[in-house]
């Protein structure tokens, strides 16, 4: 016959839990029927919780990893609901770790046609580095804080490289953990806000007083000496300062349609993706001048990508990616630009170029845009939105290109 007491009087919770046997451990239940299937078990060394009940049909004995006083009865009693809810459910049956959940959800987002295989691997990659102990335990067995301890410690040795990754972690352990019935534990672990860190010409700014933070044509010179070097690369970084819109998307361009990667249309002039890293699907976004010129004198390549290489892929990426250019500034060589400070730079000459905030998104392949105003701004100023921009950006680099 199991001992009963009140879990409710922590004195006397208190006073069982200092006895300790000398072997086995001593089983108490509460005294009423308010904690059904909860059981304190005193060993040698700590009070803990138990659950002992029926789960999927038969009798079960699960250690709740929880101990007294740490954790009082009624919060290891959610742990209990939970944990039944979680038994319950329809996908649970088949899940017993987060890896199984991760899993469970890349299978219905793939079904959906929501998900690559090329993301999948990525992201299920960052999660075996990063937090493969958090893969391996139970969904019940996880807590805000063990997940938000173990993002904490996500460091790449790539400077800021590491707030992406634990932002990609975050959303992977989320999305895993939706699959599941009860409280998400992710919801209320915090992470380094996207884009906080400015681009590295405003950093050098910053360090050196003589330098003008509005003149690029620094940077300009280091683009324009990447395309002397290699015609395809330098190619690529006008196209990413000209439009703002992401370097996978860029360097994955094709010259003719095959409905999945983003094509060159140089007599429409535009550029057409069927979806991109932003979620939008079937976007025709327009380019100006500098970008069709740029992309024209390079059009003579024989490969079906605009931007070629000998890679896995066929273009430009990975081991022939776009690394971080250099230029000289004070009698020194640093880097002056890396790809992603593009869309910084574009963004900005959409504002100075007074472009309303759906047209700039648009023009970047961001959520939040808007093509119809982009249309209506058009006929309404008489210019195209990429040629205002153009513009701006001409007066920052300091010189309108030839090609």
């Amino acid at each position: 016959m199991t001992p009963t007491i009140n879990f409710d009087s922590v004195p006397r919770v208190r006073n069982v839990a200092k006895h300790k046997p000398d072997a086995g451990t001593t089983w108490y239940s509460h005294d009423g029927d308010k904690y059904p299937c909860l059981y304190l078990g005193v060993g040698k060394r700590a009070a803990s919780w138990y659950f002992k009940g029926r789960l999927n049909g038969r009798s079960q004995q699960k250690a709740l990893k929880a101990t007294f006083p740490e954790t009082t009865a009624a919060q290891a009693f959610e742990k209990i609901a939970t944990l039944t809810e979680y038994h319950t459910g329809v996908v649970s049956i088949d899940i017993h770790s987060v890896r199984d959940a991760w899993a469970h959800h890349c299978t219905t987002k793939q079904s959906e046609g929501k998900m690559s295989d090329k993301h999948k691997a990525d992201m299920t990659a960052k999660l075996e580095r990063w937090v493969p102990s958090i893969l391996d335990a139970a969904p019940t067995d996880v807590s805000t804080v063990m997940i938000q301890n173990a993002i904490n410690t996500i460091d790449t040795g790539r400077g800021d490289n590491s707030a992406a990754t634990k932002r990609h972690v975050r959303v992977a352990l989320s999305s895993a953990f939706k699959r599941l019935p009860g409280d998400n534990p992710v919801d209320n672990v915090s992470v380094p806000d996207a884009n906080e860190r400015q681009s590295i010409w405003y950093d050098l700014c910053d360090d050196n007083r003589d330098l003008d933070p509005e003149d690029l044509s620094t940077i300009w010179k280091a683009i324009w000496e990447k395309r002397e070097q290699n015609v395809i690369m330098g190619s690529a970084w006008i196209v990413m300062l000209f439009t703002g819109i992401r370097v996978s998307n860029v360097c994955s361009l094709r010259w003719d349609r095959d409905g999945v990667h983003g094509f060159v249309d140089l007599q429409r002039r535009s550029i057409t993706f069927p979806k991109l890293k932003s979620g939008l699907r079937h976007v025709e976004l327009p380019v100006c001048d500098t970008v069709i010129k740029s992309l024209a004198a390079i059009r003579a390549t024989e490969s079906e990508w605009v931007f070629s290489a000998n890679s896995k892929t066929g273009y430009i990426g990975g081991t022939f990616g776009l690394d971080t250019l250099e230029a000289e500034v004070a009698g020194k060589v640093v880097p002056v630009i890396r790809p992603h400070d593009t869309r910084a730079y574009f963004q900005e000459a959409c504002n100075e170029a007074l472009l309303p905030e759906q047209v700039n998104r648009f023009l970047r392949g961001d959520k939040g845009g808007d093509g119809s105003m982009l249309s209506k701004y058009t006929k309404r100023v008489g210019r195209s939105a990429p040629e205002m921009a153009e513009s701006v950006i001409f007066e920052r680099i300091k010189v309108e290109p030839s090609f």
